[in-house]
């Protein structure tokens, strides 16, 4: 799929199978965290294999379901943070597309877990992406 149609295709999803992203999959996604992280000074982490961010209380109420992984998007604490995950989450996202995965933006519907991913001192959460097989 080419990043034309990967942009019209892309639509947030909420409902994931659960199923395992393929490691091809990942390792594919990872790299592009990697260079991303490299361009742009970032902390972004693909956290795979786990249920519990996106099973409290606020996940349920944003009707998430069956998410196992995700994007946390982190980096150090400065004026241009929120535009630099802004582009380069968009960027993963649809290279996620791409690769048969589905996305959704999240602010508030997830939980912290600890040692899940890492923010460094000096460093912002600003936001995660549920990522995984969509269910629909």
């Amino acid at each position: 799929m080419d990043i034309l149609k990967a942009m019209e295709e892309r639509h947030s999803v909420r409902s994931f199978t659960g199923q395992d992203i393929e490691q091809a999959v990942a390792e594919e996604l990872q790299a592009l965290v990697d260079e991303c992280n490299r361009e742009g000074g970032l902390h972004i982490q693909l956290v795979l294999n786990e249920p519990k961010a996106y099973d409290g209380f606020l996940a349920h109420y944003g009707k998430f379901t069956g998410v196992t992984s995700y994007l946390a998007l982190v980096g150090p604490k400065t004026a241009d943070l929120a535009e630099k995950v802004g582009y380069y989450g968009e960027r993963l996202v649809l290279r996620a597309q791409q690769l048969g995965l589905r996305s959704c933006w999240t602010g508030l519907t997830y939980s912290k877990i600890p040692g899940a991913f890492e923010i460094g001192k000096g460093e912002k959460l600003v936001l995660t992406i549920a990522i995984g097989y969509g269910a629909e």
